[in-house]
């Protein structure tokens, strides 16, 4: 069911809105501008499917109630931008929700699966793929297209019903629903501080206080900017030439244009407010400027991530879990960074549910050297239990 009308979506929600599962898909394009623009929305379930065309049908909001319904599982498959575009619609996280990809990851489907695999997994069928770089915005839609995305939700239903069974056979749904408690976190979806955007500019430590001040104004001027017009910020100025301005601290339009990478148009529309935001923030007084944070690179001691990771490696494979579901590089760094400066490691997430027990705590005792690793009789690296009686002397 193709639905192009406001007349049209009463119908389609009311033979969706007694299901208790629902498989929810986007279609969007996202290269040139700051927000998705949405291009379908596909729902379905108990056998009936149907793409909404949010570009044709202009209150959504019959489709946005189902969506927020407590009552009504919505399933994903890597969710995270679906999620994101369905925030800025409704104004609140959609829950509960599932993503078949994290579930795959969980019972050995391997890392990041496509949907298509998903479904050949499980169905057997092989799903069409061909208008994966389809301009989702124009119209008219052609029928293949229309199906195709379709086909997304159509699938996805019995692709859920497996790993459900799955995941209670392995007796991993609960850690699927802490993953999933994580990417319903609102903190994921809320828009940057423009305030704090120029942390993000390149090279921003290079820059004395007085003119970190400038870069300040400078950003977040930028990002306002880049919501309002609806386009990527790089196309307003780039992070380069922002930086120049703020280091050489223009008095012109001119002075301006003298620097390389400006647009001709962007100094004659706002060259004015440029150069106020450039005497905003050299007019800042010094208690006020920006603090430069710590930097975020920790050098940890050599190899001890090394060693870690392989940890990670051997436990996900005897687990059938992919590694980086267990803990991946930026968690082992984070981990070892934390036990180097004595930080309380029951605040990280190796040290949370599920992963305290099958990974965390192991990790913990390497680090501790109350663990080590060995060849075992099989040939596969194993843990020891006790290194410590191996230990070399200190030094007197």
């Amino acid at each position: 069911m193709y639905v192009t009308t406001d007349e049209d979506l009463p119908e389609l929600i009311q033979k969706l809105e007694k299901c208790e599962v629902l498989a929810v898909d986007t279609e969007f394009v996202r290269e040139k501008t700051y927000f998705h623009r949405l291009g379908l929305i596909q729902i379905g379930g108990d056998g009936v499917y149907g793409a909404v065309d949010p570009i044709s049908v202009k209150d959504l909001g019959p489709l946005l109630e189902l969506l927020k319904r407590r009552d009504i599982i919505k399933v994903f498959h890597a969710g995270k931008q679906d999620l994101e575009i369905l925030f800025r619609l409704t104004g609140e996280v959609i829950q509960p929700m599932f993503d078949t990809q994290v579930a795959a990851s969980m019972v050995g489907w391997g890392a990041q699966i496509s949907f298509a695999k998903a479904v050949k997994k499980v169905t057997g069928k092989t799903i069409n793929k061909s208008e994966t770089y389809t301009d989702w915005c124009r119209r008219p839609l052609r029928q293949s297209q229309i199906d195709y995305a379709i086909d997304d939700v159509r699938y996805l239903i019995p692709v859920y019903h497996k790993l459900v069974k799955q995941l209670e056979k392995l007796k991993r749904t609960e850690w699927v629903e802490n993953e999933h408690r994580e990417m319903v976190n609102p903190s994921h979806f809320e828009l940057p501080d423009p305030q704090k955007v120029y942390l993000k500019v390149k090279n921003f430590r290079t820059l004395k206080p007085k003119n970190l001040a400038v870069l300040r104004e400078l950003a977040a001027w930028r990002e306002e900017q880049a919501m309002h017009r609806n386009c990527l910020a790089k196309f307003i100025v780039r992070d380069e030439p922002l930086l120049e301005i703020a280091r050489n601290l223009p008095k012109s339009h001119k002075e301006i244009a003298d620097i390389r990478g400006i647009n001709s148009r962007e100094i004659s529309s706002n060259g004015d407010e440029i150069i106020a935001l450039i005497n905003k923030g050299m007019n800042i007084s010094e208690d006020l400027y920006p603090t430069v944070p710590e930097s975020s690179h920790y050098s940890t001691g050599r190899g001890v991530e090394e060693l870690l990771a392989a940890f990670v490696q051997i436990r996900s494979e005897v687990l059938k879990i992919e590694p980086h579901m267990l803990a991946d590089r930026k968690m082992i760094h984070s981990f070892v960074e934390f036990h180097e400066k004595k930080e309380d490691l029951e605040q990280h997430p190796l040290f949370h549910g599920w992963r305290k027990e099958l990974i965390g705590s192991d990790l913990h005792l390497l680090l501790e050297g109350e663990r080590g690793l060995y060849i075992n009789d099989d040939g596969k690296v194993d843990l020891t239990h006790s290194p410590s009686n191996n230990k070399p002397p200190k030094e007197s």
